[in-house]
């Protein structure tokens, strides 16, 4: 029998995690908080997530079964580095009256998709240098990154430009400022001027 049975017990680790105020954790926290051997603490969350107390989110990356953080924060810790954006950040905004699923995302990474919790999330690759434009927002949970309303929509008129999504006629445009969007999709996908313009009829 490990170690760690002898002194970890289920109701003192969820206190603790309470305590520190953690939406999520690794398996790096709980090795800095808990003194003991990786191979010991692995077990003992395999053990809790057949249990059902805990659920993993992804690999090493755990939470409360009874205290699941919000999608934008679970977006943000799947796949790294990526912030909201596309459609779910538009209807974020209310730049669209849709609510969106699933939850999407932008990354320099390759094109992925998880489903965690019965949840899709959705990240497209877009241009290192077109990774920017996006700010760090707090919630009670946590902090999440998602694009700004601009960048937001320059990211999905990018891949409308590539007939990769069709074209939304409801968004409103009066919230946002349309020369940084044009900024955006000139300077950061390095699409013309013509290709631009053509997005905004």
């Amino acid at each position: 029998m490990d170690k760690i049975r002898n002194y970890l017990k289920w109701d003192y680790f969820e206190k603790v995690i309470k305590e520190k105020g953690f939406s999520y954790f690794s398996l790096y926290d709980i090795e800095r908080i808990f003194v003991s051997h990786r191979t010991a603490l692995k077990k003992f969350l395999n053990r809790k997530v057949k249990e059902k107390k805990i659920i993993r989110l992804k690999r090493n990356s755990y939470c409360l079964a009874e205290k699941i953080p919000s999608d934008y924060l679970i977006a943000n810790v799947l796949y790294q580095p990526s912030y909201l954006s596309l459609e779910w950040a538009l209807s974020f905004y209310s730049l669209i009256p849709e609510v969106i699923y699933p939850i999407t995302s932008v990354t320099p990474k390759p094109t992925r998709e998880f489903s965690v919790l019965n949840r899709l999330f959705s990240y497209q690759t877009i241009k290192k240098e077109a990774f920017t434009g996006y700010t760090v927002r707090l919630s009670k949970e946590g902090s999440f990154l998602i694009a700004t309303p601009e960048k937001a929509l320059a990211d999905y008129l990018y891949f409308v430009n590539l007939k990769k999504k069709i074209h939304n006629e409801r968004i409103d445009w009066e919230k946002v400022d349309k020369k940084k969007v044009k900024k955006y999709l000139i300077e950061n996908f390095n699409l013309s001027k013509l290709s631009v313009e053509k997005l905004f009829k």
